[in-house]
């Protein structure tokens, strides 16, 4: 009867940590270990009768964004490949739901995000050594020339904007780890990880990261996040008058001509939004009326809208749209709640790694489209997940 009690447990925890040595490497490991988490918890509530149901108040925006998204899906002009494309972006907030429902002390939360750090350090160190070795190897394919014979870093994943946003949170919870435990591994980790950003030349993630460093750095008081600044804008500064080609790169964020397709693909989103205010077009439907609604002028892509925002608009309409943005305006009040209230070490850096690199994505979001696909999804998910499950802990700590 202890085996059986325990045994669905075991099988949970084996599917989480499977899932975070996965997800730096490769969707198709994740998608397992959630697949055992799954049948763990399934089998936990038919076996034993012990159904893990928690509820969070991050729920509401979340079942009304799902339901508005499905009710958008219904009523557009292609119902059914809409309703497969919103379980498709979707399912992975399942990460979520699995963590914070299941995870429920401190150790093994901490060993969660050491496996996935130490994942991680391999995607980083192999990333940064593409920016010059110019190939990936996993798939056999040179990298996008980015001149002066650099090259554009994208991990294993074989897309630098999914690897780009991996390495942000790498750095946001390795940093968070070593503030509070002042271990040096940390310390060298957040550095990789932040040379592995600039490496893969993802300016959207270029500025959430600038943006929110020094926010972070002043979460350890005024002093801390003065000195962090100054030597943030030393080192970018530096960076892009000493190597070339980064300076091509930074000087395109505010270089018009380089923007042109952005700013129309903006423009295109907010007329269609004019015309379906309401329930929007449905997910995945961009494509059907892009030529409907088209603005004039230059578009070397159009393959969405290249800001999130715009994309939960145009397909979920208004109130679609305000559900998104409270999901992760709630999961934000609960990670400075932690931060401001946690006393162990691990659940404090826990919230400010996923709080900012929450923060991160969202900001990155306004450039770029993020959450447009599972495999990014699995990673803001997870994130959510880990924030939720630190919070459930502290709570029951604090009882």
């Amino acid at each position: 009867m202890v085996l059986r009690d325990q045994l669905f447990i075991q099988v949970q925890r084996a599917g989480f940590f499977l899932f975070a040595v996965g997800l730096p490497i490769s969707h198709v490991p994740a998608q397992f270990g959630i697949a055992l988490v799954a049948m763990g918890w399934l089998a936990e509530g038919i076996v034993n009768k012990r159904w893990l149901f928690r509820w969070h108040v991050m729920m509401i925006p979340l079942l009304c964004y799902l339901g508005w998204n499905l009710l958008s899906a219904m009523f557009s002009e292609r119902p059914g490949h809409s309703l497969g494309a919103v379980v498709d972006n979707e399912w992975p907030l399942l990460v979520m739901l699995f963590l914070y429902w299941c995870i429920d002390d401190v150790h093994t939360l901490r060993r969660l995000v050491y496996a996935f750090l130490a994942s991680s350090s391999i995607a980083i160190i192999y990333a940064i050594w593409q920016v010059v070795g110019g190939v990936e190897l996993y798939r056999g394919v040179p990298l996008d020339p980015m001149g002066w014979g650099f090259h554009r870093a994208v991990g294993f994943y074989g897309f630098y904007l999914t690897f780009a946003g991996l390495a942000m949170t790498v750095f946001f919870f390795a940093s968070a780890l070593w503030q509070e435990t002042k271990k040096w591994h940390f310390l060298m980790l957040a550095g990789l990880s932040v040379l592995a950003v600039v490496c893969t030349f993802a300016r959207s993630i270029w500025l959430g990261l600038a943006a929110m460093i020094p926010v972070f750095a002043f979460t350890r008081g005024r002093k801390s996040g003065i000195v962090v600044s100054v030597l943030l804008l030393v080192i970018v500064a530096g960076g892009i008058f000493a190597v070339p080609a980064l300076r091509y790169r930074a000087e395109s964020i505010l270089e018009p001509g380089q923007n042109v397709t952005r700013l129309n693909l903006w423009k295109t989103a907010l007329e269609i939004s004019k015309e379906h205010p309401v329930l929007g077009i449905g997910e995945d439907n961009w494509d059907l009326v892009f030529d409907r609604y088209r603005v004039d002028g230059f578009y070397d892509t159009t393959v969405h809208p290249h800001n999130d925002y715009l994309t939960i608009l145009v397909a979920s309409g208004i109130p679609g749209f305000l559900a998104f943005v409270a999901v992760w305006a709630s999961a934000l009040v609960a990670g400075f709640r932690l931060i401001r209230d946690a006393k162990d070490a691990t659940l404090k850096a826990v919230a400010l790694g996923a709080t900012f690199s929450v923060l991160g994505f969202l900001i990155g979001g306004m450039f770029q489209n993020y959450y447009g696909t599972f495999i990014n999804c699995l990673g803001w998910w997870f994130v959510a997940g880990l924030l939720l499950s630190a919070e459930r802990i502290h709570r029951s700590v604090a009882q």
